[in-house]
């Protein structure tokens, strides 16, 4: 390997996790923005509307884009891309994509093509299937129901053109600058659908008849998509040497063969984009499944439950865990070929000192998987006790929700664990190994369809079903990924991250058990109190104090990990001694 590329490696890993900051900043500000615009919505449109938005049309746009999409980023996550420099004079500037940079645009404009088609056998199969079955299709009675499905189109065609400029940023690790474009496409969507909603109060003939319900939703995601495009185009106009027009042209590249052979597409990055796109499908089917499953078989008003659930109980999920899997991803990405799977334990190399790239990645696993745990039991200690009482302040007597929200508490844990053990695995297995990871994903997702479908139909647990069925699926996957990253440092010699390096400190692990054992007892005795409204603001301040001395008893007994998490988070190699 080069010093060109490491170098390059290096700088992008550096970047890595120096830009969570910023994908954490996003997804606080889309949380915000959209919690605010939820509210509204849900007082304008209904329970219901909300409902069949965010479960059939996300089920709509989910299916488009992420299965057009997905394969090819995570196989354009592999080729290492040479990182531009705007400073350079106007000589030096390059006017067209290096042949690295023409590659990834090559490849990116795949997935507009197929999405596009995809898009529009979609909605062709929606208009056929939705008159025969009316009864049951929830979303057919609501007006314009076929407009909002096409505006909905419309915005997946749209949205699918950023693709080349997402796919070079994202090799460039300008993680602030996709935060600043997402930021301003999502608070256009939120602006967009508040507008459109008094819009239709407005032409419409009382109070609880809003005939724009629905289009609302699918011109606030028209409006996203056309934000998002402009934003990018404008970013990378000043990023990149080149006009960004060029990242539209498809155009032939040497391959590196010697024999002066050219393709559109790499066969080798075309191969690892298939077995991603495989594997896409099988993920789809566990990350839509939920969706899937409530808009074959759940009410209007269960969906309603659900999409509430799903949007402030997943709050932790997008603030924080999504940001450390991005990144995570961006770090482990090259190690497969900086660690050769070759390096496997024999006489000859036991006493060979592993590379520095494979031990910093051991660290940081521990590192994240330590930091996973810590948000865990807060997550779970603090989230089922409390949430039920937030929620009686905003839903009166809804049980099912508080239910539903108790149950996501107790997922979380299991999603952020998932998610970085994941982002390692598809970052380093090799061709071969993905085949393998899809089989068994495939598996999984049997299993997960099979007991959803009965929670909910057989069972009638209703959205907590749902949540308890992801909670079986994360297990197994996080069951095959431990197996899997174990038997991988131990072909480099390296010895496996062990789960029992990433528990908290005993004292921080008894400060929240205590802090629950407390919060029980003094609901049992504030429960006395005349006016519920006093019972919840006692309870609310008892566990704002109780929180305040489980994040003072992290702050005195957790100050290595917190200096390992800065050193991390300012893209520092970790010392030895932070394991």
């Amino acid at each position: 390997m080069s010093d060109a590329p490491k170098a390059q490696g290096a700088r992008v890993n550096e970047h890595a996790f120096s830009g969570v900051r910023y994908l954490i900043g996003l997804q606080i500000f889309v949380k915000l923005a959209t919690f605010a615009m939820n509210t509204v919505v849900i007082y304008i449109a209904g329970r219901r509307a909300f409902g069949v938005a965010s479960v059939r049309f996300q089920l709509l746009l989910s299916t488009i884009l992420f299965l057009s999409r997905e394969g090819m980023r995570d196989a354009l996550m592999r080729v290492n891309t040479p990182l531009s420099n705007n400073t350079d004079t106007a000589i030096d500037r390059p006017t067209k994509p290096t042949k690295q940079e023409q590659r990834i645009i090559n490849a990116a404009l795949v997935p507009i093509v197929v999405g596009m088609a995809m898009a529009t056998v979609i909605y062709l199969f929606y208009i056929v299937q939705s008159p025969q079955h009316a009864e049951s299709a929830l979303s057919v009675d609501e007006p314009y129901y076929r407009l909002a499905l096409a505006i909905n189109i419309v915005a997946a065609w749209i949205e699918l053109c950023v693709e080349p400029l997402f796919v070079l940023s994202r090799a460039r690790a300008l993680f602030k600058m996709q935060a600043q474009c997402e930021g301003i496409a999502v608070l256009c969507r939120c602006i967009v659908v508040i507008t459109t909603l008094l819009f239709g109060c407005y032409v419409g003939t009382g109070p609880d008849d809003n005939p724009l319900r629905l289009v609302a939703f699918a011109a606030g995601q028209l409006g996203y998509a056309i934000a998002i495009v402009a934003a990018f185009a404008m970013y990378m106009s000043h990023e990149l040497t080149y006009p960004v027009w060029r990242c539209y042209v498809p155009t032939l590249v040497a391959l590196d063969r010697g024999n002066h052979a050219q393709s559109y597409i790499d066969p080798a990055l075309g191969g690892l984009a298939a077995t991603f796109v495989g594997q896409s499908l099988l993920k789809f089917f566990l990350t839509q499944g939920d969706n899937m499953v409530m808009a074959k078989f759940a009410t209007a008003d269960e969906m309603g439950v659900f999409a509430f659930v799903s949007n402030y109980g997943s709050i932790p999920a997008r603030v924080i865990f999504l940001p450390l899997e991005e990144a995570s991803r961006a770090m482990f990405t090259g190690l497969a070929s900086v660690v050769p799977a070759k390096n496997t334990v024999s006489p000859s190399n036991t006493a060979k000192e592993p590379p520095a790239e494979l031990l910093n990645a051991r660290r940081v696993l521990l590192t994240l998987g330590k930091l996973q745990f810590l948000l865990g039991i807060i997550l779970v200690v603090f989230g089922v006790l409390y949430l039920p009482i937030l929620v009686s302040l905003a839903r009166k007597s809804d049980s099912a929700a508080s239910q539903a929200l108790i149950a996501y508490c107790l997922y979380l844990p299991f999603m952020g664990i998932n998610g970085f053990l994941e982002a390692f695995v598809h970052s380093v297995a090799s061709r071969s190994q993905l085949l393998q990871i899809n089989i068994r994903m495939a598996v999984f997702a049997i299993v997960y369809m099979v007991v959803a479908v009965q929670s909910l139909s057989l069972f009638n647990l209703g959205s907590a079903g749902i949540i308890f069925a992801n909670m079986l699926n994360m297990t197994l996957r996080i069951g095959y990924c431990k197996r899997f990253i174990s038997h991988w440092f131990m072909e480099r010699n390296v010895e496996e991250p062990w789960f029992a390096s990433m528990r908290p400190h005993t004292a921080v692990i008894t400060a929240c058990l205590l802090s629950g054992a407390v919060t029980v007892a003094a609901s049992t005795v504030l429960v006395w109190l005349p006016y519920p409204a006093l019972y919840q603001l006692a309870m609310l301040t008892l566990g704002a104090m109780l929180g305040i001395a489980v994040l003072a008893c992290i702050w005195r007994y957790e100050q290595p990990f917190i200096q390992t998490v800065r050193r991390l988070q300012t893209g520092q190699l970790l010392h030895p001694k932070d394991e």
